[in-house]
């Protein structure tokens, strides 16, 4: 029965010194630290997607369902892009985050009326090889950066390499603004 109880407790003090769990140091400390994540949540809430403003070519829709992801739907009823946010950071890098089987044929710095952008297009394939599909379309990401404030990630594409499109991803872009958040209390 001792040699349980030794075991517990010494599998317990591992356990908590492993895994960084104590109680030491100064009561003021951690809630300095609670201060802090408590406003770098503030601040990562406080511009979201709900602060997007985005002007949308006739008869399309945003669809905010999803308050992670909006999804842009054209007048056909498809999904032709998706709009996501991040914190702002001075070096945010998007590349990981490309989808699998593309890669980047062209990486540009565009500025528009909300901010700095940066558009990446894609040849990326029509589908899965089990699908059956082939080819490739472009896909083009746009990147807006609203300094001190937020990161608008933006992904487009109309199934295919016309230029037009391109163009046509660059006008939505383009009338992208910024809302002031509403007051969280």
């Amino acid at each position: 029965m001792r040699i349980a109880n030794k075991t517990m407790v010494v599998t317990i003090a591992l356990v908590l010194s492993l895994t960084g769990c104590s109680n030491f140091g100064v009561e003021g400390d951690v809630q300095a630290d609670h201060q802090e994540v408590g406003s770098t949540v503030a601040a990562v809430q406080e511009y979201d997607l709900s602060t997007l403003a985005l002007e949308l070519p006739a008869d399309w829709e945003l669809d905010t369902g999803d308050q992670m992801n909006y999804l842009l739907i054209n007048d056909r009823g498809e999904k032709v892009g998706r709009i996501s946010s991040s914190p702002y950071v001075a070096d945010f890098e998007f590349k990981h985050a490309l989808p699998n089987h593309s890669s980047v044929i062209n990486d540009e710095t565009i500025n528009l009326p909300a901010g700095v952008c940066r558009l990446i297009t894609l040849d990326a394939d029509n589908g899965p090889a089990a699908s059956g599909a082939t080819g490739t379309h472009n896909t083009y990401y746009g990147i807006v950066t609203i300094k001190d404030k937020v990161i608008y990630i933006l992904e487009f594409t109309n199934l295919d390499k016309d230029p037009q499109s391109k163009q046509q991803f660059i006008d939505l872009l383009n009338k992208i603004s910024l809302k002031e958040p509403v007051s969280r209390q």
